[in-house]
């Protein structure tokens, strides 16, 4: 018994010492990296730089503190692990980009160069396993890490399926992403913010910004204009949160054909949300082309820029984006450019008279050696067509009668109808109104319905003549809220036999055909009245019976008379 006291008081002794040794391990452990850690990336959305938010610590937001911007599926991330190509030159830990460390990976994604303090280090990378697509969530999570991770978007494998997020109704919406995430460099497990443990659930936000361009007329996607009228087109996109590391940043516009820019009209602002459901804008000064420089578009084939309306902002121009945000600085969201365009004839040559245009975003963030573009929202400009269908009473084709247009009966009534200017070519350039400054010397605007011959239409003897009414405006208001428009016509030549008509005749666009902006009217003609002729053989018939009859009365009474 006392041997096996012994005994046990030895083991006691033993655990007390292993106890105050496994309690002294853990309390050094905290300052030693673990075996491993997890990363958990989590993908998010943002609209514009105001979303991003700050640099993560690596600890996972939750309550207060959670993103509540939408969850991005279908995203790829790849993660490669880095160990230096030569061990005792490179540094087992990576420079920081904080420190100005500049990160080159090979076309290959074999390597990684370093460039820092004038040195180049070269790491190789080995793609880990279980890297995969984000989830309906956005969350990729890869466990059992330990050591340096480079970790990239892979946009170019994340096109099939394309990324979406939640639509707001159950259901999902696919986004497009303009450019990836900056890639990063990040350690597993990683040191606390405390700096004196070690965090082995690591947790990455890196949000994509929305590279959503859009582009309006006159606050609207869609209108309608007579053909010379001026339309103002805004291009607006959000200003990327690290437009300063972008190397060109370019906003264009490929002008169609119908659209004459107006010289010197494009101004480059900053923009942010007024709280009312529009905008705060501020023009960006530009003085000696300091912060962009503007080509203009030409629409002849030999300078090359294909009738394009580049606004290409400078590198100070990109370092003022970058401090608009600042909120000490106004937190402007929003960069675009704002022109004027006059609509011409040609939009008469385009599908159902309307013209469409698109502007796009040029860029390049330094990720690549290509310039990334991301097309505006589309615009839709279109213009009318008044047919006047000529007929008989008995329905047939009639011709010979002339028209004119006037914008409301009482316009009509009164012979104030709608001229025109043309150019040298014959083509409309203008439609000018009763009461514009220059009404007087504009040509009256004729048309012959059904005229085929080509010398009886264009300019004649100062008037401008055609077949129908083309380039009148169908709506007015914009988009959804449109309202159709009406016209008179009055007949000022009837065809040779027939009436003139009495009224003029109401042209409503209500009842066009909304995809081709075209009506037809038709209208009829009468005879005129067959009235008895003067001085022909029925009159000279009833003279002579008139004068038989006096010459019988005079035989009669004379004879009396002298009888008396």
């Amino acid at each position: 018994m006392r041997k096996l006291g012994k005994l046990l008081a030895v083991a006691a002794l033993m655990l007390t010492t292993l106890g105050s040794g496994v309690s002294a391990l853990a309390a050094d452990h905290d300052a030693i990296q673990p075996v491993s850690g997890d990363l958990t990336i989590h993908k998010h959305w943002a609209e514009d730089s105001s979303q991003i938010g700050d640099e993560g610590d690596g600890t996972e937001l939750t309550g207060a503190d959670a993103i509540t911007n939408p969850p991005v599926q279908h995203v790829q991330f790849n993660v490669y692990k880095l160990t230096p190509k030569t061990a005792g030159t490179d540094p087992v830990v990576p420079p920081s980009e904080k420190d100005g460390a500049v990160y080159t990976k090979n076309s290959s994604s074999t390597e990684l160069s370093v460039a820092y303090n004038g040195n180049t280090y070269v790491y190789t990378m080995t793609k880990e396993a279980g890297v995969a697509k984000t989830d309906a969530n956005g969350v990729v999570k890869l466990t059992g890490l330990k050591g340096f991770y480079y970790v990239e978007e892979d946009l170019a494998a994340s096109q099939s399926p394309k990324p979406t997020i939640p639509d707001g109704s159950g259901g999902t919406k696919e986004v497009q992403i303009a450019s990836p995430v900056k890639p990063f460099v990040i350690s597993v497990p990683m040191t606390t913010t405390t700096e004196d443990s070690w965090n082995t659930d690591v947790h990455v936000y890196p949000k994509n910004q929305g590279q959503t361009p859009t582009k309006d007329m006159d606050g609207a996607s869609k209108n309608s204009v007579n053909v010379g009228d001026s339309v103002n087109y805004d291009i607006r996109v959000n200003i990327p949160g690290d437009i300063e590391d972008y190397t060109v940043y370019k906003i264009n516009d490929k002008l169609d054909p119908a659209l004459t820019y107006t010289a010197s009209s494009a101004k480059a602002y900053v923009y942010k949300d007024d709280g009312a459901g529009g905008w705060t804008k501020v023009e960006i000064p530009n003085v000696g082309n300091v912060n962009y420089t503007v080509t203009n578009p030409d629409p002849t084939p030999t300078t090359g820029n294909e009738n394009t309306l580049t606004v290409d902002f400078t590198a100070a121009g990109r370092d003022a984006l970058q401090a608009y945000m600042d909120p000490a600085n106004g937190g402007y969201t929003h960069v675009g450019i704002e022109f004027t365009v006059t609509v011409n004839e040609k939009v008469k040559d385009k599908p159902n008279y309307t013209v469409k245009n698109k502007g796009e975003i040029e860029f390049n963030n330094g990720l690549s050696s290509e310039n990334d573009k991301v097309p505006t929202t589309e615009t839709e400009t279109n213009v009318g067509e008044v047919i006047i269908d000529k007929k008989d009473q008995k329905g047939n084709a009639l011709a010979g009668s002339e028209f004119q247009i006037a914008k409301d009966n009482t316009a009509a009534k009164a012979g104030d109808f709608i001229k025109v200017k043309v150019d040298a070519n014959g083509d409309i350039t203008d439609l000018v109104y009763p009461g514009e400054a220059d009404y007087a010397t504009a040509l009256d605007w004729i048309i012959r319905p059904g005229e085929t011959d080509a010398s009886k239409l264009g300019v004649i003897s100062g008037k401008y003549y055609a077949a129908t009414f083309k380039n009148l405006q169908t709506h007015s208001g914009v988009d959804d809220a449109r309202v159709a428009l009406k016209y008179y016509v009055v007949e000022t030549l009837a065809p040779d036999g027939y009436n003139l008509l009495g009224e003029p005749v109401e042209i409503d666009f209500a009842n066009e055909n909304t995809t081709t902006h075209v009506v037809t009217k038709e209208v009829v003609n009468s005879r005129g009245f067959k009235l008895p002729a003067t001085g022909g053989m029925g009159l000279i018939l009833i003279t002579i019976a008139g004068i038989a009859l006096i010459g019988l009365a005079v035989m009669v009474v004379l004879p009396k008379r002298r009888h008396s």
